[in-house]
């Protein structure tokens, strides 16, 4: 397996660890009687859903997907490997910005975080487009041949 679904598949596994973790946390506040503000609980999701499930499908799909060595020599068929690494870059860099400063906008409103959080959203959605032409282009269809007159 190339190194670039291998780190979106570990970076996954740690995710999945901390959302666990966080999950305990979560629990134990309840249970103590101190519960977190409903913005953490929100952050737990969104750090299983994206953290752990996108970096885990963008891994297997990158590893999985049909290849195509006409187009891509360079990863034997796989894939634009620059594209795949900043799109690794842009979702692992944009979502600790995002847990980290959207409950600080949801709890105390300033501007500057309030940049920060979305400048984290926009890393996101740049990489879910770049793994989507990605994978666009090595699962659509095959150009037809012309037809041929005898």
């Amino acid at each position: 397996m190339p190194i670039e679904p291998r780190l979106f598949i570990k970076t996954a596994m740690v995710y999945l660890g901390l959302t666990f973790l966080a999950g305990v946390i979560l629990a134990a506040a309840e249970a103590f009687q101190h519960p977190l503000p409903p913005i953490i609980a929100i952050e737990h999701g969104h750090a299983g859903f994206v953290g752990w499930l996108v970096n885990v499908v963008i891994g297997v799909a990158l590893w999985m997907f049909p290849l195509d060595t006409r187009r891509f020599p360079e990863s034997k068929g796989r894939y634009p490997v620059r594209a795949v690494i900043v799109a690794y870059l842009a979702l692992n860099v944009g979502l600790p910005l995002r847990l980290i400063f959207e409950p600080w906008v949801a709890l105390a409103d300033n501007p500057a975080v309030s940049a920060l959080l979305i400048f984290g959203a926009l890393l996101q959605f740049a990489a879910i487009a770049i793994v989507g032409f990605v994978v666009w282009v090595r699962i659509k269809a095959p150009a037809r041949a012309p037809a041929r007159t005898r």
